[in-house]
């Protein structure tokens, strides 16, 4: 499928195929894989689907048409004769999709010995090749012989303490949302918000895991300015249990995001005595005080700032990737751009292979045998980028399990 590649990305069945992250696109990943007859190994630093089940009651945005699969409804039929497919039109909510549908595909027989939640990567290197490829001399490198060695991952598990597990190919299903930024200025830490994030307020209303005494007649600040931080703040309106809250977030910008520029003018309307809005460049310090509240100290604009005094601190910021294992090449820059000058090789008059291109950008890395899927993506990219995947290790820019189930399924559900 892709000629210009310094190595050879096509791997046979049976290999074992590690994937990281246990959430709709991981647990997908695995099945795809099960399907054409890979060994494949789970990894989920918490429990599976348990971001479906903190979104709780909210209701998703897509149908359940759109966000099952013939893969996965085709598993849970032949685990359960009986089971019932939801109806295309049902809207589920966060606690219904996981219980419902994901954790019922994590028990089947195809995945159930394969996944070990409670278990976080912590490092990920190869058995065999240990050298890195020099500056300017990418293309004298050993690509073949790096692609064709096991990767070694290191797993902290909860219950078996810290292992060793081997896999040929690795799928990144964790996105790019590992590891949240700081509340400072450009998203760096906060004096002192190393030590105070360990008393952070993880969960407000609406979340599973909320607590009402944590919350209820206290002083509560957010900090952020994401779709999760907009949302929670409207739930923590409705629910108005809150003394006083406060909202931190960077002053307006002509080009940003059009729900942050909407919640912007919609909130401010709702500005009272119990609710603030505060246009800051970032928290600079957070101070306990002996009384248990914090002082927290915000930066302005102008280089002025703003001392408040609050009972409890919510961060919704942006997260940043964290990477896997210091001699992967996958974060690599001079490696990706080796990557990228390989990849423009293709012919782009031909649209087909203009096509293959884009999509192969989106799920490869420059090491051998390392994808990333991106969990956070849109569930129909998310699953254009899975065909992707194993377009790539099948050498068949046609394959397509999604496609193939349709005309042997005629009456089945539809895929995203």
């Amino acid at each position: 499928m892709i000629d210009s590649l310094a190595w050879d990305p096509e791997m046979e069945s049976p290999a074992t195929i590690a994937i990281l992250g246990a959430g709709p696109l991981g647990i997908e990943a695995a099945l795809y894989a099960r399907f054409l007859g890979y060994h494949v190994s789970i990894f989920e630093t918490r429990r599976v689907a348990h971001r479906m089940l903190d979104w709780n009651l909210r209701p998703l945005e897509e149908p359940a048409g759109k966000i099952t699969t013939s893969l996965g409804l085709s598993a849970l039929q032949a685990q359960d004769p009986t089971y019932i497919p939801p109806e295309p039109s049902r809207i589920f909510n966060g606690k219904q999709y996981a219980e419902e549908y994901l954790l019922p595909l994590a028990k089947t027989d195809l995945l159930f010995d394969d996944i070990h939640f409670l278990s976080p990567v912590i490092d990920i290197s190869r058995f065999r090749v240990a050298s890195q490829p020099i500056a300017g001399r990418f293309d004298e490198y050993p690509w073949q012989e790096r692609c064709n060695d096991e990767f070694r991952i290191l797993v902290e598990g909860r219950h078996r303490g810290t292992w060793v597990s081997r896999a040929d190919c690795i799928i990144d299903c964790r996105g790019n949302r590992t590891t949240r930024v700081g509340l400072g200025p450009a998203g760096g830490l906060a004096i002192g918000e190393p030590e105070a994030r360990k008393a952070f307020l993880e969960h407000l209303p609406g979340d599973r895991k909320f607590d009402p005494k944590q919350y209820d007649a206290k002083s509560i600040l957010i900090a952020g300015s994401t779709q999760d931080a907009c949302r929670t703040l409207g739930e923590c309106l409705e629910y108005a249990g809150h003394e006083r809250l406060v909202w931190v977030l960077p002053p307006a910008q002509s080009d940003e995001p059009e729900f942050l520029a909407k919640a912007r003018m919609e909130l401010a309307q709702r500005a009272s005595p119990s609710f603030v809005m505060i246009e800051s460049l970032g928290v600079e310090s957070i101070t306990l005080q002996e009384q248990g509240s914090w002082q927290v100290r915000l930066l302005k604009e102008d280089d002025s700032s703003v001392e408040l005094q609050v009972d409890r601190i919510a961060s919704r910021t942006e997260y940043q990737e964290t990477p896997l294992g210091p001699t992967l090449l996958a974060y690599n820059p001079h490696a990706s751009n080796f990557l990228e000058s390989s990849l423009q090789q293709y012919d782009l008059s031909d649209h087909s292979q203009y096509k293959h291109l884009r999509r192969a950008r989106d799920v490869l890395t420059p090491e051998p045998g390392y994808f990333r899927l991106r969990a956070d993506s849109l569930w129909e990219i998310g699953l254009e980028r899975l065909r992707t995947i194993f377009a790539i290790l099948g050498g068949r820019s046609d394959l397509d399990l999604y496609e193939i189930m349709r005309k042997q399924q005629s009456t089945g559900p539809q895929d995203a």
